[in-house]
């Protein structure tokens, strides 16, 4: 092919792709802005199609229960860290051991508004559970520094009876302090590193219709003893694992490290990165946004 052949070929391969762009953004301008990070499509039974900005069309349960209200426009991302402009909202982060001695002072100078702070933990082979061993100094500090907090427990409870003892658990331990956030029940899979089940751990054989026994169960005890309670899920184990219906009287911490959550069904708070720094912590720190004002609930 000589040179004016290649230059007519490219010439129209440029206007087949200008033209494919303007058809494209002419569609996009005819549908307007995108008002939901997940649209409903069609409904069919116990199931319903969706579209998902991230994701793309895909089959969800439908279930009879409030739905996600937040416009995707309304959350700006800017070097990494979020901030929601549709309303009110407090910058949250959790914390456990993992992240060593705090200085709480520099955490509330900085723009952390509150602190969700493990409990314990139950150890995914033998069972067992185990106190946080900087929890008391956590709840202490953040006081201190005059943070709001909340608090969760991260279970691997594989009956309704292990899940109820971890909320005894954390009703015992939290007894003396104030909260203001809710009191989170953090149930997971175990993964390996290349994605799959851990089939050594003890909760590979639990099905979702257990797992969504295991939030009930602990999260009734933390209601009836007067305390917010809410779970904790990303999104492919509340589609895949958790029947909502079930558990929608208490609010979901959703889960997905984007810069806005896309997710069908209603949610309070939306933890959007584990590798966040943070004044006065020397490790990577899990941020959560909080869309539901708990200071007056």
């Amino acid at each position: 092919m000589g040179n004016i052949g290649r230059k007519n070929l490219f010439l129209g391969i440029t206007a087949l792709l200008v033209v494919l762009i303007i058809t494209i953004s002419a569609v996009m301008l005819a549908k307007g802005p995108r008002t939901s990070a997940v649209e409903l499509l069609e409904k069919n039974g116990a199931t319903a199609k969706v579209n998902d900005m991230y994701e793309g069309d895909m089959t969800i349960p439908y279930y009879n229960i409030p739905v996600n209200t937040f416009q995707p426009d309304d959350f700006i991302e800017d070097k990494g860290a979020v901030t929601y402009t549709g309303g009110t909202s407090q910058i949250g982060i959790n914390v456990s051991q993992k992240m060593g001695d705090i200085d709480w002072a520099a955490v509330a100078a900085s723009e952390v508004d509150f602190a969700m702070i493990r409990v314990g933990f139950r150890q995914n082979e033998k069972g067992r559970i185990i106190p946080d061993a900087n929890f008391e100094a956590n709840m202490k500090g953040a006081a201190e520094a005059g943070l709001p907090v909340g608090v969760y427990f991260y279970s691997k409870a594989v009956t309704d009876a292990e899940a109820d003892e971890e909320a005894t658990v954390v009703l015992e331990q939290i007894r003396p302090y104030s909260l203001t956030y809710p009191v989170a029940f953090y149930w997971e899979y175990d993964r390996k590193s290349d994605g799959d089940v851990d089939e050594k751990s003890r909760t590979v054989r639990c099905n979702g219709d257990q797992v969504t026994g295991f939030v009930q169960s602990f999260c009734k005890k933390i209601k009836t003893a007067g305390y917010k309670p809410a779970f904790y899920a990303d999104k492919d184990t509340a589609y895949n694992s958790l029947d909502l219906s079930r558990i929608s009287e208490y609010d979901l911490w959703y889960a997905e490290a984007r810069p806005a959550p896309s997710f069908y069904y209603a949610f309070t708070m939306w933890q959007y990165t584990k590798e966040a720094e943070v004044p006065g912590i020397s490790a990577l720190v899990p941020v959560t946004l909080s869309l539901k004002d708990y200071t007056k609930n």
